[in-house]
């Protein structure tokens, strides 16, 4: 029974700390998501609903998607580089507790922090989830949203009211959905909305690209930080090698003459 508790406490403690890690990737999809939404909605901008994906809005959208990566690729890159620092330190601990029967104490050292290859790529998985829950929800009840999206594109077309109501629990989803992973559902929304009948399952696919730009990222920032202390402790070898070296030695000639080679004349 101890070992099961042991091994929950270990597992929620890394589960907590690999949503901690992801937490700001996160919200800046979210937040680039809700902006996206918002552009692709104002016509004076993107051209009227009923054109779908005109080439504004793939403009919008791909912007957003790589700002999103991008952001996401800095933020693993960090994490990675501090997971590598934290590995160096739980191996000093690790080879104290093996040879001397003691542990250092190093204070800012958690071992859940520690370099794992697989982190990056749960971290990534974590987001990925939402995208794919989104679309996942978007594709089971695909028949009232895409009945949604018709009575905005009439709506659009005539300006006038529409001559059927939208529900207000499929009106809630579409509109959730949009905000929260717009970057995903959006290209699909538009499609449909210009009469497409895409499956939104595809959006899935997006789920992909935090994965991949978590996980990669994740390993090339311990790599670098690895790259870089091997580096500062190269050239701090051959410092100490310099140093180490002994200095020729200066003959005194002293003040007698004949002691001293002459000096040629200019």
């Amino acid at each position: 029974m101890t070992k099961i508790k042991e091994a929950l406490k270990t597992f929620w403690a890394y589960a907590w700390e690999l949503l901690k890690s992801s937490f700001l990737a996160m919200l800046f999809y979210g937040m680039a998501s809700s902006i996206c939404f918002m552009g692709l909605l104002n016509e004076e901008w993107t051209g009227k609903l009923t054109e779908g994906m005109n080439g504004a809005r793939i403009t919008w959208i791909v912007v957003a998607a790589i700002l999103v990566v991008a952001y996401n690729c800095v933020l693993s890159y960090a994490n990675g580089s501090k997971g590598y620092e934290m590995l160096v330190s739980g191996n000093m601990k690790r080879l104290s507790a093996e040879r001397l029967g003691s542990t250092i104490k190093i204070s800012s050292h958690k071992e859940v922090q520690e370099y794992r290859a697989w982190k990056g790529f749960v971290s990534g998985a974590i987001i990925a989830f939402f995208t794919v829950l989104f679309g996942v929800l978007m594709a089971a009840n695909a028949e009232k949203v895409n009945a949604a999206l018709a009575v905005i594109a009439e709506v659009s077309a005539t300006g006038e009211s529409a001559t059927t109501s939208v529900a207000s629990g499929t009106g809630v989803l579409l509109v959730i959905c949009s905000l929260l992973s717009g970057w995903s559902i959006l290209p699909f929304v538009f499609a449909n909305l210009a009469g497409a009948s895409v499956s939104y399952l595809w959006s899935c696919l997006f789920g992909l690209l935090p994965i991949l730009a978590s996980g990669i990222m994740y390993i090339v920032g311990a790599y670098g930080r690895r790259a870089k202390n091997t580096k500062a402790q190269e050239e701090a070898d051959r410092a100490a090698a310099a140093a180490a070296q002994p200095k020729p030695k200066k003959i005194n000639y002293g003040g007698l003459p004949g002691t001293k080679p002459n000096k040629k004349k200019k």
